[in-house]
């Protein structure tokens, strides 16, 4: 990460905060580059089942100290993903925030509350995990009602123009809420209110905290029913092991509900290797469809800031009585990241 310091000048004209502070400008990046192979079990005549991707990301955090003892920054994060031929950068994520013995205040287009507080057992392995940049194992017709395929707060708010708010560490709790405003139109009411909680704890030699989250979504409409997310996990370490299990429910309509249960443990073996194995079950609750996907990992840190991940998902889809396909296969990615 590079750290610019601005003029005095400029800092006198860009912050009406304090003529004394100093701005602090650090940009970061990284960029991701995959290939991936699968092994559907469902053929497709002259599909190669191969591809590259690339996730490359640039941010610019600005930052001023004011004299009243509150830090105020503002974010903005580059990002250009994809496959085949990628040429464009989008603004992923912009948004400013003041920290201070209050807390902290987040506003603008940013992750809510739920995932920086929720856990998932996908956490565990590489930039290739469920949660990440694996791919999608159930097909997406439109027809049927995994949500998602991991168990963190499954409808969360995600990079959304929002307010969030986390109260002080008390011991080891930490609590905040998130706010996002649909919009202002007539089928614009899915208005959504998250909060999370984090408990951390140790004894001994282990370490461990226990994560909360809720998601409540009012009706997109005036008159339609209020939907609900929620996920709640814990994670223990010792020593070079680390283990996390979570449960997440995620309400696809008023009547339909996934659920998904995943389990993980990671090993640091030493010498820059870190390995690694998931198990994840998906369900929806009225018609069958399921998802099981078995996930290890590896990890390999060439040198400071390049790392290799090699990770292997075998999953069986069953389509239930949606209007999916029912798949059996495995899927294989190599990832090379580099952080700067």
């Amino acid at each position: 990460m590079r750290k610019l310091l601005l003029s005095t000048t400029a800092i006198i004209a860009a912050a009406s905060f304090s003529t004394a502070a100093l701005a602090d400008v650090s940009i970061k990046g990284g960029m991701e580059f995959t290939y991936n192979t699968m092994d559907p079990g469902i053929a497709v005549v002259g599909a190669s089942d191969n591809d590259f991707t690339s996730d490359q990301n640039i941010t610019i955090t600005f930052t001023n100290k004011t004299d009243s003892g509150l830090t105020v920054g503002m974010v903005q994060n580059i990002e250009s993903v994809g496959t085949e031929a990628v040429g464009t950068a989008n603004s992923d994520e912009n948004y400013m925030y003041i920290k201070g013995g209050f807390g902290s205040l987040t506003l603008g287009n940013n992750d809510g509350v739920g995932d920086q507080l929720t856990t998932t057992a996908s956490d565990l392995v590489g930039p290739d995990a469920l949660n990440d940049g694996a791919p999608t194992f159930h097909r997406s017709a439109g027809n049927g009602n995994l949500s998602d395929d991991n168990a963190d707060l499954i409808n969360d708010i995600n990079d959304e123009n929002s307010i969030t708010y986390i109260l002080p560490a008390m011991g080891g709790l930490t609590i905040g809420a998130s706010f996002a405003d649909a919009g202002k139109g007539a089928a614009e009411n899915a208005d959504q209110t998250v909060v999370a909680a984090k408990y951390a704890f140790s004894s001994g030699a282990v370490n461990g905290s226990i994560h909360y989250g809720t998601n409540s979504i009012s009706g997109a409409t005036a008159g339609a029913s209020s939907l609900n997310s929620s996920s709640m996990g814990i994670k223990i370490s010792s020593g070079n092991i680390t283990a996390i299990m979570a449960k997440a429910e995620d309400d696809k309509t008023s009547l339909i509900q996934t659920e998904v249960t995943d389990f993980g443990i990671q090993y640091k073996l030493g010498n820059g290797i870190v390995l690694s194995a998931v198990g994840t079950s998906v369900e929806e609750n009225t018609g069958g469809e399921s998802l099981d996907v078995t996930t290890v990992g590896a990890k390999y840190t060439i040198a400071s800031g390049l790392d290799a991940y090699l990770t292997y998902h075998d999953y069986d889809y069953q389509k239930g009585l949606s209007n999916e396909t029912s798949d059996d296969g495995s899927s294989t990615s190599f990832t090379l990241k580099a952080s700067f």
